[in-house]
């Protein structure tokens, strides 16, 4: 190949690949968020301050309580991250490679786990531990649980379960993709079960590494948690403080911008590590020769043992905070006891249909948010498995790299910055006079939560991404495929689960989404998360409780029918893809 042609080639490949794909994440995440970020060094360019440059903001935000702020938020996540990634890998080696009973149903509690937001969830625990709640109506005397819960035990203790679902995801999906041989390598060579699990482990590096940083990062960016109980145990993290200097008056943009780059930038550490860990090493064992893992077969003991473990352990972290909420949607009082006794209705749910005064009815909003999750759901797979192919390459380029560091960093960005970036952006008079005017425009929610959902989906993505073997694509191009067909008829049955789940991962967690839709909605289509929010906290905060548990319902039926669908319409080796065989 001549020296122009290897140029030509090389710029070809870079117009077409790479510089495409900067584009979407320059005009999804990177433009908005340095327009804000930008902020904190330059007021006046952003009409937020008089100093074209200065570094007094960064001092500022860096002391007092603020600066408080920042570090337990640092030291907060990296426990989440350690207790989330630990804690998933147990229960996916549990039901998956186990014979445990109910491992549907475990499986399912993880999924539940997942739709619930975590501002319900605190806010569930909250309706469980209060004096006078669920734990006090049935005799249990909560005050030490109460005390404990509100300071940073109960912050770390929420935020682990938020993200105990995201690292079983993704640590499943290695498991699913392990076959049994490796583990019969290790025992026929005389290691034991610990040694076994020891030496299997490492071959899911890619898996375990993403749910920690995805653990880790969205610990740094939650902010239902930090609102609800952080702020209530006067417990500062990050997330708070940034809004309170958004919503105090005057406004502190400069300040919540530098906080929001220290998010931003707090995702580099774990990434660069991982990054460091997976040079020149492939983790790639799906292949046309792998083999149907053997589930580990528990005498009855010890399988009635790990399966009650198991059980209260979904229990705790799934079924109170959700029982918590039920219990605040059938009351319409302020506490769950009450002098006369416990009052059952089911006033909250009649009244949710119907319009209150100053407060808007249910039906409208839960349609628009179905509908924004249809969008945002599409667009967030398509593009996130592109990410996510590109970040798996072993042999990654500097712009692999920046995209990986680039893509992290914008999980750990707050929705309410995403959302305040996109209106510094997108409504910048040479933009809105010039290109495209979409301020309070439709399109304008569809990108935001997308570019909202995009960074850890593309995560989640990442894992069965890496373990698919590059020959068995290129042993359908040797006979004759083309590009599409060949990912069609080898890639595709091995991701078609991981695409469904994260489809409908997406289109749940659009609709239970607050802070980008809070911001960005278009007047008069108030998403459904939105009229939740107008309820909790008021008078009709019963109401609020009943809407949310009727959402959760509406989001588990969608769930059931794109899982019903995909049983019917894929063929039955797509499904049986890495699950258990019979034990021979």
């Amino acid at each position: 190949m001549s020296l122009t042609s290897s140029v030509t080639y090389r710029v070809r490949r870079v117009a077409w690949s790479g510089l495409l794909v900067w584009v979407v994440l320059l005009l999804l995440i990177v433009l908005p968020v340095l327009f804000f970020v930008v902020t904190a060094v330059s007021p006046r360019l952003m009409n937020s301050g008089p100093q074209w440059f200065t570094l007094s903001n960064i001092s500022a935000a860096f002391s007092g309580y603020t600066g408080q702020g920042i570090l337990d938020s640092l030291w907060v996540s990296f426990l989440v991250g350690v207790f989330a990634t630990s804690a998933a890998t147990a229960v996916a080696w549990l039901v998956l490679r186990t014979n445990v009973w109910g491992r549907r149903l475990f499986s399912g509690a993880m999924w539940l786990l997942l739709l619930l937001p975590t501002w319900m969830t605190t806010l569930g625990w909250i309706d469980v531990v209060s004096p006078g709640e669920l734990l006090s109506a049935v005799g249990i005397h909560s005050l030490w649980v109460y005390h404990m819960f509100f300071g940073a035990s109960g912050i770390v203790f929420v935020l682990t379960t938020a993200s105990l679902p995201f690292s079983y995801i993704v640590v499943s999906a290695g498991l699913r993709g392990l076959g049994s041989e490796f583990e019969d390598a290790a025992r026929v060579h005389g290691a034991s079960r610990v040694r076994t699990l020891r030496t299997v482990l490492p071959i899911i590096a890619p898996a375990l590494l993403s749910a920690f940083v995805i653990a880790f990062a969205e610990s740094m960016s939650d902010f239902g948690t930090a609102y609800t109980l952080g702020s209530a145990s006067h417990f500062p993290i990050a997330t708070l403080t940034l809004f309170n200097a958004i919503s105090n008056f005057p406004a502190n943009f400069p300040v919540a911008a530098v906080i929001a780059g220290v998010l931003i930038l707090s995702t580099v550490p774990p990434v660069f590590l991982q990054a460091r860990m997976m040079r020149g090493r492939s983790y790639a064992v799906l292949s046309g020769r792998t083999r149907a893992v053997r589930r580990h077969q528990f005498p009855t003991p010890t399988r009635i043992a790990v399966t009650a473990g198991l059980a209260v352990f979904v229990l705790i972290v799934v079924g109170m905070p959700v029982l918590g909420a039920l219990s605040s949607s059938f009351t319409n009082t302020a506490s769950f006891v009450t002098p006369t006794g416990i009052h059952w209705t089911f006033q909250s749910y009649k009244d949710v249909f119907s319009s209150l005064p100053s407060y808007t009815s249910l039906g409208a909003p839960l349609v628009t948010s179905n509908r924004l999750g249809l969008w945002v759901a599409t667009l967030t797979v398509v593009v996130g498995l592109i990410l996510a192919r590109r970040i798996a390459k072993s042999s990654g380029s500097w712009s692999q790299r920046i995209t990986d560091v680039f893509l992290m960093g914008s999980v750990a960005i707050p929705g309410i910055v995403l959302g305040i970036g996109y209106i510094f952006f997108y409504d910048q008079r040479f933009i809105t006079h010039h290109i495209v005017d979409l301020y309070e425009t439709t399109p304008l929610i569809v990108l935001g939560l997308t570019a909202s959902a995009l960074p850890g989906q593309s995560r989640l993505l990442l894992g069965p991404v890496s373990q698919i073997q590059s020959n068995l694509n290129d042993a359908a191009r040797v006979h004759g495929a083309g590009k599409i067909r060949a990912w069609r008829t080898t890639t595709m049955p091995l991701l078609s689960r991981a695409i469904v789940w994260a489809w409908v991962l997406t289109f749940t967690k659009t609709i239970s989404e607050l802070a980008v839709a809070q911001i960005l909605f278009v007047p008069g289509q108030q998403p459904a998360s939105v009229t939740i929010e107008q309820y909790l906290g008021t008078v009709f905060a019963s109401v609020g409780s009943a809407a949310t548990v009727i959402t959760l319902a509406e989001m588990l039926g969608v769930i059931g029918v794109v899982l019903l669908v995909y049983r019917l319409v894929t063929p039955r080796g797509w499904r049986r893809i890495g699950e258990a065989g019979a034990n021979t």
